[in-house]
């Protein structure tokens, strides 16, 4: 098998999704889901997850007793991976003998209704909405927009005091283990790379976005009432094998720096680029491979 998965196909970034969960899993901050309990307010909240993907984290809270009745609003670009969401979350109750029921724009799940929303944040952030929400979540989306422009808009979108969740926002260090002389390099252009994309004609990343955060939710009128760090570690047993799909979950983090660089010879040499892939290729494939991604998570209120 080939170390990198050319497929661009929604159910490969499905998968990636999938064996991205237990990695999540280990990496979210306890301190600040504590205090996200602490904040969320007993009874039917109404939830709104925004670049939601599969819907992982709505089974995660489940599973942790977060929420467990209400609404959970799933909004994401991607028809198709909604799609998949709806077939993912109904296999999930399956698994764990909880009843779900489809619905025309969603499924019920046990006594939380789920709706599947598709648009794009920039645009819907633009439109006019119903019902706020009384909780908001991004889970390794603050990263891919510009947090700047985009946050009082989300703010916005819940109601007066309501509750923000922001999970996994990567802070501009990645580290490889064992290292290699073109690490700096690599990371140095793929952090660049990441601070000026461009999708959906604005711009989308800033590679230091956990440490910018607190000034960001400053200057919107609401500051962290919790933060923390929520490093992704990914290492293999002592078999050599990785836990779940996490070789694949491996595999991926090295397709998007390939497809970030490939195209930018200026920055490093394709033989250079081709030997540090081959390299952490080879490496993934003995279970030698470490990787280590440094993220923040913050809880807090709206403005109200």
């Amino acid at each position: 098998m080939t170390c990198f998965d050319e497929s661009s196909t929604t159910s490969g970034y499905a998968r990636y999704l999938t064996a991205k969960t237990t990695v999540d899993d280990r990496a979210l901050n306890r301190q600040v889901l504590a205090e996200l309990r602490r904040l969320v307010s007993a009874g039917a909240p109404r939830v709104l997850e925004v670049g939601a993907g599969l819907g992982t984290m709505v089974a995660r809270l489940l599973d942790w007793g977060v929420v467990g009745a209400g609404e959970y609003v799933l909004l994401d670009a991607d028809r198709q991976l909604l799609d998949c969401s709806r077939r993912w979350l109904r296999d999930w109750s399956a698994a764990r003998g909880v009843r779900s029921d489809l619905l025309p724009d969603g499924l019920q799940v046990g006594d939380l209704r789920v709706r599947l929303v598709h648009a794009e944040l920039g645009s819907y952030l633009e439109a006019a909405h119903g019902e706020l929400a009384d909780v908001l979540i991004a889970n390794a989306v603050l990263d891919l927009v510009d947090v700047r422009a985009v946050l009082p808009g989300l703010l916005r979108l819940l109601v007066p005091g309501g509750v923000y969740w922001f999970t996994i926002n990567y802070d501009g260090e990645t580290i490889f283990e064992p290292g290699h002389p073109l690490d700096d390099q690599v990371m140095r252009a793929y952090h660049r790379d990441m601070d000026e994309r461009v999708r959906y004609g604005r711009p989308a990343g800033e590679s230091r976005t956990g440490r910018l955060l607190f000034h960001h939710l400053r200057d919107a009128s609401a500051p962290a009432l919790a933060a923390g760090s929520s490093d992704w570690v990914v290492y293999p047993a002592r078999d050599g094998n990785y836990p779940a799909d996490e070789a694949y979950f491996l595999r991926k983090i090295l397709d998007t720096i390939r497809d970030a660089l490939r195209k930018r010879p200026d920055r490093v040499e394709p033989a250079d680029l081709a030997d540090w892939l081959a390299v952490r290729c080879r490496q993934l494939a003995a279970g030698d491979l470490v990787y280590i991604a440094h993220q923040l998570d913050f809880a807090g209120r709206s403005p109200g």
